[in-house]
């Protein structure tokens, strides 16, 4: 009789970033657009970005930076984990300015520490931190993505077409998109502040 084994042991089928802290560097800033949301039966609607990092001194069996992301609601009330992620990051809080219209797009391409952790067995980041004084990152090495709901809204739809097939269903499903017959062409149719003498990331 032919048998089939179900296991717990298996092995990821993707390597992860491993617990600790590790030099990164802000790749993809992508807008997912407004977000359905139910927690124990209560439905909420939010909007939603995923920012990626990658983390060069993890590599995956082709040699390349492993990357390890994170979903953010798209707000800077101080409670929010955006903010407080952003506010460690930086090293200061946001000025009254900068709370009303920040353009979290700036971040790619900008070098930070993160603290990962393992919970419920995956590698999530647990907090993000700024490079100790003098200290670097090595040259990107992943393209850089910055996806814009409104760009794609407006027939901008190269970059869309660049992610994943998951994050691309992601955004389909966001509110905006929902009632929209959309045409995904390409064959997926159906400046620095300073603090003193420390230079501020973002």
């Amino acid at each position: 009789m032919t048998s089939i084994i179900a296991s717990g042991n298996e092995t990821p089928r993707f390597p992860s970033v491993s617990a600790g802290v590790h030099k990164a560097r802000c790749i993809k800033v992508i807008d997912l657009g407004t977000q359905k949301n139910d927690y124990q039966g209560q439905v909420s609607w939010k909007r939603t970005v995923l920012i990626i990092w990658e983390t060069p001194e993890e590599l995956d069996g082709e040699g390349k930076p492993m990357t390890i992301s994170k979903f953010y609601n798209l707000s800077l009330h101080e409670k929010s984990k955006l903010s407080q992620d952003l506010v460690s990051w930086r090293g200061r809080p946001f000025t009254e300015t900068e709370i009303k219209s920040f353009d979290i797009s700036k971040l790619a391409g900008v070098a930070c520490m993160l603290n990962v952790i393992e919970k419920n067995g995956k590698s999530v980041i647990s907090s993000v931190m700024p490079l100790a004084k003098n200290d670097k990152v090595v040259e990107q090495v992943l393209p850089t993505v910055i996806f814009s709901l409104q760009d794609f809204q407006n027939g901008k739809k190269e970059t869309f077409n660049q992610l994943s097939e998951g994050i691309r269903n992601m955004i389909l499903r966001s509110r905006e998109l929902q009632d929209m017959n959309q045409d995904l062409g390409d064959g997926n149719n159906g400046s620095d502040l300073n603090v003193g003498d420390e230079a501020i990331p973002f």
